[in-house]
């Protein structure tokens, strides 16, 4: 086929069909901007969504350190591209196939502390078979190049350098109703490979104990018993898998058993709440088994037509390689909320709460807390400028662990 035979046509999305009851009933941040929207680029049955963002950075903390603080101020790249065969902001498409693939990268470089320059890269496929009327099929692959950061808590304190890492996920997910029952069955892998990088004295910090791979799958029948309510259990079981050996073996089995409901109380209010069990046993006999109360939670509430509220809260056990502590519970409550100053403004203010509750030879207990706030202002269909205000502290039992950080970005993003 020559270039000549390939049709090429925008793909611009359908915005204006869309009733204005049904555009009420979509969070501020899903509902598509009627003249505000990409355009793309379509080859035949596929749709093509490039983008390249631009901004600055201003970090009051750059090393997220507990004392002397350095701050500095990083220029942002971010090109990006989306192919689909769906047009984006349609509410559904007829085919019996769908997919997104999303291209992206972020690459930093600062201006003073060029230890920290970094570019971070990823590819996602995501795809979607319509089986039958009453069965799917989806699919989810994920591969990324990226860094640990500052602040974080899997990076080690003495690292000189943000620590490269890969990450590959691999997702199956089947659904099958039978009238009002039905039955969702997920299967996933993912696959941690580390590099090592040099401590600030230059000796070499090994990471080979934090590559491993994640094996995960649940079963969860559920039942609709009314018009916007589902009742479920959900049976989740894991396996840990570690390079790590001695003091560092981290290999572990567990799962987690919960009931829940999803929920549409009105077109305003929808979520889904789940509450259960969980337990994580470790092959290493020196790490206790983790046993206690799980659950997850989240809800939206449409306060206004112009105002959307999330809110969310996790339980769920976590990793770590630093030889002082063996296991993490993480405990993450949060809230966000999103207003349509004018249909080509967004205002967006959050705040997040995550506990990290750490097992191992001394006892360690954070308290992390993130508060966040901005403006998208979309000037027309192809710009749009974002405004952001970040702060981060850490509050441990352990006072090497503490810092606290300001973030302001902006940023302008071209799309076509």
């Amino acid at each position: 086929m020559t270039l000549a035979a390939i049709s090429i046509a925008t793909a611009e999305a359908g915005a204006g069909e869309i009733p204005d009851y049904e555009l009420a009933q979509m969070a501020v941040r899903d509902r598509p901007k009627q003249g505000y929207e990409p355009i793309g680029y379509r080859f035949g049955p596929h749709f093509f969504f490039p983008s390249v963002g631009a901004g600055f950075r201003y970090d009051s903390n750059v090393f997220a350190s507990p004392t002397a603080p350095r701050s500095d101020i990083a220029l942002i790249i971010s090109p990006a591209l989306t192919i689909t065969n769906a047009p984006r902001f349609e509410i559904s498409t007829p085919t019996a196939f769908t997919y997104q693939f999303d291209l992206n990268a972020d690459i930093y470089q600062f201006r003073t502390f060029d230890s920290e320059n970094r570019a971070d890269a990823q590819a996602k496929l995501k795809t979607r078979w319509e089986l039958a009327h009453d069965m799917t099929l989806e699919g989810n692959f994920l591969a990324a190049r990226k860094h640990d950061e500052r602040g974080d808590t899997a990076l080690p304190l003495d690292a000189r350098e943000p620590i490269l890492y890969s990450d590959l996920r691999a997702e199956g997910i089947f659904t099958k109703t039978f009238g009002r029952f039905g039955v969702e069955m997920n299967a996933n892998v993912r696959r941690l490979d580390y590099e090592d990088v040099p401590t600030f004295t230059g000796a070499p910090l090994s990471q080979f104990a934090r590559n491993g791979t994640i094996f995960s799958a649940h079963v969860k029948p559920f039942y609709e018993f009314s018009p916007g309510y589902r009742g479920f259990v959900r049976l989740r079981g894991n396996t840990r898998d570690y390079e790590g050996s001695g003091i560092l073996n981290r290999d572990s089995n567990g799962y987690d058993i919960r009931g829940g409901l999803e929920f549409a109380v009105t077109p305003l209010i929808s979520g889904s709440v789940e509450v259960g069990y969980l337990s994580q046993t470790y092959d290493n006999p020196l790490i206790a088994p983790f046993d206690g109360l799980s659950y997850a939670a989240k809800v939206q509430w449409l306060a206004t037509p112009l105002m959307t509220v999330t809110l969310h809260a996790e339980r769920s056990v976590a990793e770590t390689v630093t030889p002082d502590f063996d296991a993490r519970l993480d405990t993450i409550y949060g809230a966000q909320v999103d207003y349509e100053l004018m249909r080509n403004v967004i205002l967006f203010g959050g705040v997040k709460w995550k506990q990290e509750d750490y097992r191992g030879l001394s006892t360690r207990n954070d308290d992390v807390t993130q508060l966040s706030a901005g403006i998208d202002y979309f000037m027309n269909r192809h710009l749009k400028m974002t405004l952001q205000y970040q702060f981060q502290d850490r509050n441990s039992d352990l006072a090497i662990y503490d810092f606290d950080r300001h973030m302001v970005t902006f940023g302008v993003k071209a799309q076509y």
